[in-house]
């Protein structure tokens, strides 16, 4: 068997505001030590693994999303036709925070897996524009406009792959993947945004199970009770997926390296600030 190029690849699955987990998750990570040499994500998941990529820390990336609103900030209204939102607020805001222009660029590796509605497969983007590519992995069908790149329109990549261990598999020898996807108990919900996004949820599900076969450490992450689109619980979020990582990474025999790091997220009204700094070309 050829050896593998990179040590260790990490996997983000989508599960839109609940992504403030996978921070928790990246700092449990640093304080154990572990740091990856390659990463891939779906949907929201793509942006946290795009914002490690960068060089930023789990606490900024929290920062970045907190006090901005799923249905002002992230998505504005349109009139339907292919979708019932637009998100070029978010491409927007990352285009306006993100230190880095292209994925070939960023300092790690990053695979971004997007839903080909063309073709009907899904989508591996590594090199081009980061904002474009990550706000295709993003678009939940019927909820948000494709994307088009190249002609090409695309939605989702939780549509095929919504925990993107294969997108990295053959690269890397080891593979931990973090997990939002769950269907818990809910109570049904009499609007076209709950509907469509419970739906989907049950076909990523799907995928995600057949995945998770391929990674060598699995973690499902709390994130019971929060929806994909309430940006209100992130902290709580945050400080759930380090709790569920540090159990998980306890449980496969990692110690921990770093003391646990005191974090408070201070009040603040909208994450603003650009990371711009932390890059100059």
């Amino acid at each position: 068997m050829a050896n593998k190029k990179y040590k260790l690849g990490v996997a983000f699955s989508g599960g839109g505001a609940k992504a403030a987990a996978h921070c928790g998750a990246l700092q449990a990570l640093h304080e154990f030590g572990i740091k990856p040499d390659i990463v891939s994500g779906t949907s929201a998941g793509a942006l946290v693994a795009i914002y490690y990529a960068c060089g930023v820390t789990p606490r900024e990336i929290i920062e970045q999303f907190r006090g901005l609103s799923f249905f002002k900030d992230i998505v504005s209204p349109s009139i339907p036709k292919g979708g019932m939102f637009d998100p070029k607020p978010l491409i927007e805001h990352l285009r306006k925070t993100l230190p880095y222009t292209k994925l070939e660029d960023l300092p790690v590796p990053t695979y971004i897996v997007a839903s080909d509605m063309e073709h009907g497969v899904a989508k591996v983007f590594s090199r081009g524009e980061i904002a474009p590519r990550a706000v295709a992995s993003c678009s939940i069908p019927v909820i948000f406009y494709p994307t088009v790149i190249g002609g090409i329109h695309y939605v989702d990549g939780g549509a095929f792959q919504n925990l993107p261990v294969p997108a990295i598999r053959q690269k890397c020898e080891k593979v931990i993947a973090f997990n939002l996807n769950h269907i818990y108990d809910e109570k049904y919900k009499d609007n076209i945004v709950a509907v469509a996004y419970r739906s989907f949820s049950m076909m990523f599900l799907s995928n995600t199970i057949a995945d998770a076969r391929e990674a060598d450490i699995f973690i499902d992450l709390d994130t019971e009770g929060c929806t994909p689109y309430d940006m209100s619980r992130i902290e709580d979020l945050f400080f759930r997926g380090y709790a569920s990582t540090v159990k998980a990474l306890e449980d496969n025999g990692y110690a921990r390296v770093l003391p646990k790091e005191d974090i408070s997220f201070p009040k603040k009204k909208k994450a603003t600030r650009s990371l711009l700094h932390l890059h100059k070309k």
